[in-house]
C-alpha cells in the first residue's frame, strides 16, 4: 500500500512539471528592460510661418485703373511716400471745380459782411453766405480726401518687401486689393498657433526650438515673445509669436515647425515609448502582462518620461504588440 502511494505522488509531481512546462512554453516571449535615468524635455508642439515685426498690407480703397507703380521689391521707402497711382483725372477735375466754388463762396461771404456791417442786407442774408462757404469747404475736402485715395502712400518707413499681385501699369486694382507689402525684414517673428489643451502651459520668455525645411540641418532658436488673450473657437486654437533673434537664417513667409520649451530635466526617469499605452506602462509582473497606471511627462519618439508610479525594477515591456492584459509571457532582457 505505502509502495502504490509513492508511485501516485511520483507520478502527480510528474504530471505537474509536465503541465508547467507545457504553459511556460507555449507563453510568448517578449523583451524586457528596465527604467532608465536621463534628460528628459517636454515641449507644446505647434506650427507657424515667419513674418516682420512691423509690416502692412497696404490695400487699394477703390476701384480704378493703375497709371503708375513707383517702386520694385526690395526698394527701401519712407512713411508716406507714393507707391503707385490710381488714374486720377476725374477726382483731380471735381477737385479743381469745387476749389474754384469755394473761392466764390468765400467772396461772397466777405461782401455779404461788409453789406451787412453797412446795414444793407438782413442777417439771414448773411447766415446764407456762412452756410454756403462752409458747404463748399466740406464738399471740397471730401473731394480732396477721395483724390487721396488715388495714390497709394505707404504708410511706415520699410522695405517694399513683395507686391502680391504682381501690379503693373494699366491693371484694375479693385476695392481692397492687397497691392503692396511693406515691413522691416530684419526684425522677424513666427506666428504659431497653439491647441487650445496646450495654451495653459505656454508662457512669455519660454525657449523655443524650430525647425524648417529650408535649414533642416541647423539648430534654430526664438523665444514666445506674446500670447492672444482670445482664442479661435472654430479652430480651437490660440495665436502665439515667437520672437526670432536677429541672426536668425529664417525669412518672411517660411514655414516652421516649433516646440515650446516647457521644462527640463537632467535625470527623468525614462522608457521606451512603445510601452506606454493611453497613461498606462506595459510591465511583466509573476510572469504576466499587466498594465501599469503611471504620471506621464515629456514623450518623444523613443522615450518617454515617468513622473510617478512605476517602480525604478520594473520589467518594462518594450513592444506589447498583440498582448493582452493579464496574458501569461516569458520576459526575455532586452540586451
Amino acid at each position: 500500500m505505502w509502495r502504490k502511494r509513492r508511485v501516485w505522488f511520483g507520478l502527480a509531481a510528474v504530471l505537474a512539471v509536465l503541465l508547467g512546462f507545457y504553459l511556460f512554453s507555449g507563453a510568448p516571449a517578449v523583451e524586457v528592460a528596465s527604467p532608465a535615468r536621463g534628460p528628459a524635455v517636454e515641449a507644446v508642439y505647434a506650427t507657424g510661418t515667419v513674418e516682420p515685426v512691423h509690416y502692412a498690407e497696404i490695400a487699394s480703397k477703390i476701384t480704378s485703373r493703375v497709371t503708375q507703380v513707383r517702386v520694385r521689391e526690395g526698394q527701401r521707402v519712407s512713411a508716406g511716400d507714393v507707391l503707385a497711382v490710381l488714374n486720377p483725372q476725374e477726382d483731380a477735375s471735381n477737385v479743381a471745380q469745387l476749389r474754384a466754388q469755394l473761392v466764390l463762396a468765400e467772396n461772397d461771404l466777405t461782401r455779404s459782411r461788409s453789406l451787412r456791417e453797412k446795414g444793407h442786407i438782413a442777417a439771414s442774408a448773411l447766415d446764407r453766405a456762412v452756410s454756403a462757404r462752409n458747404s463748399a469747404r466740406g464738399l471740397l475736402d471730401a473731394a480732396e480726401a477721395r483724390l487721396d485715395e488715388h495714390y497709394i502712400k505707404a504708410p511706415l518707413a520699410g522695405e517694399v518687401m513683395r507686391l502680391p499681385n504682381q501690379v503693373k501699369p494699366g491693371d484694375m486694382a479693385q476695392t481692397g486689393q492687397v497691392l503692396f507689402v511693406v515691413g522691416e525684414p530684419s526684425q522677424l517673428r513666427i506666428e504659431a498657433e497653439v491647441d487650445e489643451e496646450d495654451i495653459p502651459r505656454v508662457k512669455t520668455g519660454q525657449e523655443a526650438l524650430l525647425r524648417a525645411d529650408a535649414f533642416a540641418a541647423q539648430d534654430l532658436k526664438g523665444q514666445v515673445s506674446e500670447l492672444t488673450p482670445f482664442g479661435d473657437p472654430v479652430a480651437r486654437t490660440y495665436r502665439v509669436y515667437i520672437q526670432l533673434p536677429a541672426d536668425t537664417p529664417l525669412l518672411s513667409g517660411m514655414t516652421a515647425e516649433i516646440n515650446i520649451i516647457i521644462s527640463r530635466k537632467t535625470d527623468a526617469m525614462l522608457v521606451p515609448a512603445t510601452s506606454l499605452a493611453g497613461g498606462h506602462v506595459w510591465v511583466v509582473e509573476d510572469g504576466r502582462a499587466k498594465l501599469q497606471k503611471a504620471d506621464m511627462g515629456a514623450v518623444g519618439q523613443d522615450k518617454a518620461e515617468i513622473r510617478s508610479g512605476l517602480a525604478p525594477d520594473a520589467r518594462v515591456i518594450v513592444n506589447p504588440a498583440g498582448l493582452k492584459e493579464g496574458m501569461r509571457v516569458r520576459a526575455r532582457h532586452k540586451d
